[in-house]
């Protein structure tokens, strides 16, 4: 039988008043609103630097002798550490402290920055990029968790929209940012702007203090550990490099999927039968947390699909060029965002199931209007495709997160929002690696399906229309699989919900 435990709270913080569900007093508001922009900033840096050297890849190659795959390394590996290392957070909050984590995990990130800026070769920057994503492995789930600790819960709707909205501004304006300094100056200076920007945000919260009740003697799953980083390393690994070659053709990614299942069935077991747990999956149990995790998974797949095939779109069947096509990405970037603000000032006044089921609708229609992109006035059926689709999941973000984590008790907070971000990251790589080879399959399908006749287009323009209709398979096959998800909305409870206690 199940035996309910009452579990200490992770954090008393000790100025200002009012409500807590930490069972401690929330900071004063001066000190909140503070506390609440080094939060936002770090979680932008975080973003950001996951595409912030995007643009800089030629001269990083260039100058370091690592070729063009050095550029994949440089990505993949800091991508594939944020996401082992996000699952640890909850762990680490509890044995070392809320802010003091922060401050720790900061420091990790500056300094590793620093010394991606000071790289020599390029086997020296992908094991400093990895360091970097390990302390942005900690900053993504622990900047949203604390956020939530220092504000009411009728305002966690507002904030964890404000919160999405930064982790957005990051994507954004990274690329455009690594652009013009790398123009103005080096690649190398892209790494060196987080020192400032990360020693602001922990000065930010300089005057939230916890006097946590951490467990100095929580016992440590080194074996867990391990295959938990095996198999989110693995999956990663197998998804992103699988997204420009056949996953069955090639014995590398076949190993690192097998490798994955493998250390997977490993830690579930580990879990199984140990008494201490590195992932915690009771928080899996709450069926809000379950329900917006499947659905947060499904959204980052199919906004990540449709941010990447985009400007590929552009640049590829419709020809346009690369300025052209991703300035594409932008207007509907800065919409979502407004609307992911908006829609975090009206939650608490309307069920939060309409606005998921209305901003799943709008997301297949936008997919469906982009299915239908042709090459004439093939700007105009991008920007109204855009457009819809960003509405959509403007709606989608705030509810969500505040579904999450709204019934889910305090003391599982950080291990949520670690598996959350976690999930993100998984969805994702799975959608790129799955739609890439739907559209590769369909391209070839395409391509054998027109065959050229006497006087007829050539074979540059056959390829130009296998390819454009490719794209507008995939996209459709998007718009279907946003419709199907609509009816998982009802499993959440959002009538009288009331945080649940853990139980072991």
């Amino acid at each position: 039988m199940a035996q309910t435990e009452t579990v200490p709270p992770i954090a008393t913080i000790e100025v200002g008043e009012g409500p807590d569900a930490l069972r401690g007093r929330l900071p004063a508001h001066r000190d909140r609103a503070i506390a609440t922009c080094g939060l936002m900033i770090a979680t932008a840096m975080q973003a950001a630097d996951a595409l912030i050297a995007n643009v800089a890849l030629p001269r990083i190659e260039a100058d370091l002798g690592g070729g063009p795959e050095l550029g994949a390394w440089v990505i993949t590996t800091y991508l594939c550490a944020t996401a082992v290392v996000a699952p640890l957070t909850g762990w680490l909050r509890r044995r070392y402290g809320a802010t003091r984590l922060f401050s720790v995990a900061m420091a990790a990130f500056m300094a590793a920055s620093l010394l991606c800026a000071l790289a020599p070769s390029a086997g020296a920057i992908i094991a400093f990029r990895i360091l970097q994503g390990a302390g942005g492995g900690v900053i993504h789930p622990l900047c949203q968790a604390i956020l939530l600790d220092i504000h009411p819960k009728d305002r966690h709707g507002r904030m964890l929209a404000l919160w999405g909205a930064a982790l957005m501004v990051g994507p954004i304006l990274g690329p455009v940012i690594g652009g013009v300094i790398t123009d103005l100056a080096s690649w190398r200076w892209i790494f060196v702007i987080n020192l400032p920007l990360g020693v602001f945000a922990v000065w930010c919260l300089r005057r939230i203090r916890s006097d946590m009740q951490t467990t100095r003697d929580l016992s440590i799953d080194p074996l867990g550990i391990v295959f938990l980083m095996v198999a989110v390393g693995a999956l990663q690994l197998c998804l992103e490099r699988g997204v420009d070659r056949s996953w069955f053709a090639s014995s590398e990614i076949t190993a690192e999927g097998l490798l994955a299942i493998t250390a997977f069935v490993l830690l579930v077991l580990r879990a199984r039968y140990s008494k201490f747990a590195v992932v915690k999956a009771i928080v899996f149990k709450d069926i809000n947390f379950s329900t917006a995790t499947f659905f947060n998974f499904m959204l980052s797949a199919l906004l990540f699909v449709a941010v990447l095939f985009i400007p590929l779109l552009g640049e590829g069947p419709l020809g346009f060029s690369a300025t052209l096509a991703g300035a594409l990405i932008m207007p509907r970037a800065i919409l979502m965002t407004m609307m992911m603000l908006l829609v975090g000032r009206i939650i608490g006044r309307i069920d939060l199931r309409i606005l998921l089921a209305i901003g799943w609708v709008l997301m297949a229609a936008g997919l469906a209007v982009l299915s239908q992109v042709r090459l004439e006035h093939s700007i105009l059926w991008i920007i109204v495709g855009s457009t819809i689709q960003a509405v959509g999941a403007g709606m989608l973000y705030a509810p969500l997160s505040t579904l999450a984590f709204y019934s889910l008790p305090a003391e599982l907070r950080t291990d949520g929002t670690g598996l959350f971000s976690l999930l993100r990251q998984v969805g994702y790589a799975s959608g790129v690696a799955l739609m890439m080879a739907i559209l590769r399959m369909r391209t070839a399908n395409n391509l054998a399906g027109l065959v050229p006749q006497d006087a007829g287009p050539t074979s540059a323009q056959i390829t130009q229309l296998a390819t454009l209709h490719a794209y507008g398979d995939c996209f459709r096959v998007m718009a279907l699989t946003a419709l199907l998800v609509i009816p998982g909305i009802f499993l959440f409870r959002v009538g009288r919900m009331q945080p649940t206690v853990a139980k072991k």
